[in-house]
């Protein structure tokens, strides 16, 4: 369905047209386009009805009308990188075919997933739509003992991650707390995502707790959701590296700049070491994260699931 949008700045109105399905990306790239943009070409903010829009989300899923006035305003704040709209678009673009090719072919094989009908990873109230029924199985397919299919994307780093580590936590610059005893337990649900829970304890005997949800978005790639307060209003994503390295990028969605940096690296199949950079908003350093860990294995955890070769 094809829609008319008007963007406005403060010199110029221009007015384009749409299918609901573009992305808010293809919205900025076709705004870039028209040579009427004010202010930074790399980095577009509009809003509607007050609201900024998200870049991967369409026309539709934001509920914009036909007709409807979309506002660029300026931004106090550099951008973290420069961004290609039009070559964000596309990336947009193709994910979504690659998408619906998978959900085509689940539909077909009947390893439809409950994870492809939320919207959130935490939320888990029942969609409108009537799910189709869940499988008993575990929601993904081995390769070999640490390769692994879900939701058709291929993760090789992080399977290997799963179990129970617990180590020492460092601070620089260092902390009144000292010293700290940190624990993480990584296990995947049968909705297909994992679940990572980090602990910390200080030598008042003082623990925190974060739980994150990791959903699959790409071939090593994944987009995370956590109940950590300081990273709210965060886009999270994690990549693999290699054959031994994760990186784990939490960027303010205000300002485009990261709030958080980790990087997890496995020196073998028992010890890994960890480490969290933390800025504020501004991209200001605040402290760093370092993580000697170990693998806990035990009759429960720190063992990973028996898998089946499918080759």
């Amino acid at each position: 369905m094809s829609i008319k949008l008007f963007i406005k700045n403060e010199i110029h109105s221009i007015q384009l047209q749409f299918d609901v399905n573009d992305s808010i990306a293809a919205v900025k790239a076709a705004y870039q386009k028209s040579g009427k943009v004010q202010g930074r070409l790399d980095y577009i903010v509009l809003l509607h009805r007050g609201k900024e829009l998200q870049d991967e989300k369409s026309i539709a899923e934001h509920g914009i009308n036909d007709g409807a006035i979309l506002v660029h305003i300026e931004t106090l704040h550099e951008p973290f990188r420069p961004v290609n709209y039009a070559v964000l678009a596309d990336a947009i673009k193709q994910r979504h075919l690659h998408e619906q090719a998978n959900l085509k072919m689940m539909q077909q094989d009947g390893t439809m997933h409950h994870l492809g009908f939320d919207k959130s990873i935490i939320s888990r109230s029942s969609p409108k739509s009537t799910p189709l029924p869940r499988q008993k199985s575990s929601g993904r397919t081995f390769f070999n003992q640490v390769s692994v299919l879900v939701n058709g994307c291929s993760y090789h780093v992080l399977p290997s991650m799963e179990g129970r580590w617990n180590g020492e936590l460092e601070s620089i610059p260092s902390q009144d707390e000292g010293t700290q005893v940190c624990s993480c337990e990584l296990t995947f649900r049968e909705e297909g995502v994992w679940n990572l829970r980090q602990m910390r304890t200080s030598i008042s005997g003082l623990t925190t707790t974060q739980h994150l949800w990791i959903k699959p978005a790409a071939d090593g790639v994944l987009k995370l959701e956590t109940d950590d307060p300081s990273l709210r209003g965060s886009d999270i994503t994690m990549r693999e590296v290699g054959a031994n390295i994760l990186i784990i990028t939490a960027t303010s969605k205000r300002t485009g700049r990261p709030v958080m940096v980790e990087t997890i690296t496995s020196i073998d199949s028992t010890r890994r070491l960890r480490t969290v950079q933390r800025f504020d908003e501004t991209g200001g350093f605040r402290f760093v994260y370092v993580m000697n860990e170990r693998r806990v294995v035990d009759a429960v955890s720190g063992a990973m699931e028996r898998y089946d070769p499918n080759f």
